[in-house]
């Protein structure tokens, strides 16, 4: 049977051989640079400076990606939660994937006929919204839709006019509900993107609408 106490007791030498190598190595190091000339001494000093420098920019650029990921995390939790039980409840839904967060809002109607302007009910339901999303880090896409009807004199000459107007109308509300006007985008879909079938004037009225995408990811990684 195998001695416990002198398997225990020879550890010692294990630790004392790696010690000695390690000053073997640092006296090593200590008579290189005595053989060095000025320039050669500096360039070690400047790459080490370099590897430190570098290194911690490595770090401050994890932390804030870090930091990001929880204010995202953060702000898709606080609008789940208003979506199940919250100020959303009964008026929208979320869907949220690995590269994007999307809200369909579901106010009785989002605009007339051939209008941009936003109709009373859907103020209410994005001024709730503004407090949610206002911190969420990266692009937000609003994304205006509109019927199958074709526009008929007004001020848009079509269905695509129509659906961007009322994109950047949601655009210019967000912006003065205090958002930042570099972090918005607006796309206008037109009467390609359905939520609904057009058959009867209930369903178009659902799709003359806003959706609101949350892109997940920062916009050079897309």
């Amino acid at each position: 049977m195998p001695d416990k106490r002198k398997e225990i007791g020879n550890i010692w030498l294990i630790i004392f051989a790696d010690i000695t190598t390690n000053l073997m190595l640092f006296f090593l190091m200590l008579f290189a640079m005595t053989r060095m000339t000025a320039s050669d001494k500096q360039m070690v000093v400047s790459g080490m400076e370099s590897t430190v420098i570098n290194q911690s920019a490595r770090d401050q650029v994890e932390l804030e990606r870090q930091a990001k990921m929880q204010r995202e995390e953060e702000a898709i939790r606080r609008i789940e939660l208003a979506v199940a039980e919250g100020k959303l409840a009964g008026k929208a839904t979320v869907a949220v994937t690995d590269k994007t967060v999307n809200i369909s809002l579901n106010p009785e109607s989002f605009f007339s006929i051939g209008s941009a302007k936003l109709n009373p009910g859907t103020v209410n339901v994005l001024e709730s919204l503004v407090g949610l999303i206002e911190a969420f880090p990266n692009d937000i896409i609003i994304e205006g839709h509109t019927d199958t009807i074709p526009v008929r004199g007004g001020a848009f000459h079509s269905n695509w006019e129509l659906s961007i107007a009322r994109a950047v109308g949601v655009v210019n509300f967000f912006i003065a509900g205090g958002m930042p006007p570099k972090q918005l985008i607006a796309a206008g879909y037109g009467e390609f993107h359905p939520a609904y079938p057009n058959d009867t004037e209930m369903n178009r009225a659902k799709n003359r609408r806003i959706e609101i995408t949350l892109v997940r990811q920062p916009r050079s990684k897309l």
